[in-house]
């Protein structure tokens, strides 16, 4: 949901805003402005990549969003990746193009959307160079990243291939992450898994109480722990065919964001105070030919970066937090038991 929010907004930015800072209008000649919504992790083995061009309308501007062909080069660009140690060139990686995953209703084509993908898998150690080419005009939009290094959890105390216990405090407590290479933030959030069981003896797993955290530039991200507590209490609903609730698992998520990622979510972020200027952020670089040879135009926006995920399962509360989940003043309306047997 955030990713899927992330692209709208940049999207939504990029195509309408954008265009007026570089004089781009109705009136004026039309530039071809590469538009890059770019995130590899190191972890995952498929990944995605969107290119949009600007365009021009001389009708309503929402309308003419929802032809694809208005905004999507579809297969007329060329789109690979170079992977380098160093300054030795590892591999080149091609992307092809999909249109597998549909895309929700709103202001742009729909249900189809063509996006650049390839099977690979990343080496954090390394770093990666973009190249999107178009094979008409041959104009090119290069960017380099840095993959995001891993990061680790020493508090909450995690044993692994031990059974895990977690509290959650009504004070305040703190997260403590060992943050690597390439790191600007992290965020974190408690996911709450638990079953419910009729009287009939019949369970079923519930979605999870997600409960975000927050999220930090320094190693700590601190929460008041009872928190946690409150959450479960608005979002599990008491029912009266339901006999008892167990708890299963709580897990602990910790999502990074590189340097690169942050700058560019700061720029698409909403003003506030009285200074209403806007942080304007890109990676992407284009050039043209001209005279044989590539030169740098500016007609490139967008973002080619890193993110990471790492998450620790804890079996069940500690003591204490278990008897506030069951007895305390949030939860104990909500039947929840530590055991049914």
């Amino acid at each position: 949901m955030i990713k899927k929010t992330i692209i709208f907004l940049s999207l939504i930015l990029f195509l309408f805003t954008n265009c007026k800072k570089k004089d781009f209008s109705l009136n004026g000649e039309y530039e071809d402005i590469t538009i890059v919504y770019a995130l590899l992790n190191p972890d995952d083995t498929l990944h995605y990549i969107k290119v949009y061009k600007s365009f021009l309308s001389e009708g309503n501007i929402y309308d003419a969003a929802k032809d694809i062909n208005n905004y999507s080069y579809i297969d007329s660009i060329e789109v690979k990746m170079e992977e380098y140690n160093g300054n030795q060139l590892i591999q080149t990686i091609y992307f092809d193009t999909t249109t597998n995953i549909p895309k929700d209703s709103g202001i742009f084509a729909y249900p189809l959307q063509v996006l650049y993908t390839c099977h690979a898998k990343l080496n954090r150690d390394y770093t990666y160079k973009l190249i999107v080419r178009n094979l008409y005009t041959q104009k090119t939009t290069i960017a380099t990243s840095e993959m995001v290094g891993t990061v680790g959890v020493k508090y909450p105390v995690y044993y692994p291939g031990k059974i895990n216990h977690i509290t959650f405090l009504p004070r305040k407590q703190q997260i403590e992450l060992v943050k690597g290479k390439n790191i600007a933030v992290c965020q974190a959030a408690y996911h709450f898994y638990y079953t419910e069981v009729n009287y009939k003896g019949e369970r079923r797993q519930q979605k999870p109480v997600i409960w975000k955290v927050g999220e930090s530039k320094s190693n700590y991200i601190s929460y008041v722990g009872e928190t946690l507590l409150k959450k479960i209490k608005d979002e599990v609903k008491e029912n009266k065919d339901v006999d008892y609730r167990l708890t299963d698992s709580i897990v602990l998520h910790v999502y990074t964001e590189a340097h690169d990622l942050y700058l560019y979510l700061l720029s698409i972020s909403a003003s506030t105070g009285l200074n209403q200027e806007r942080l304007e952020y890109t990676n992407m670089k284009s050039y043209h030919y001209k005279d044989n040879q590539l030169v740098e135009d500016n007609n490139a926006l967008g973002v080619f970066s890193s993110r990471g995920h790492f998450s620790l399962m804890f079996d069940e509360f500690s003591k204490n937090t278990n008897d506030s989940l069951v007895n305390g003043r949030y939860t104990r309306h909500l039947k929840f038991k530590k055991y049914d047997y």
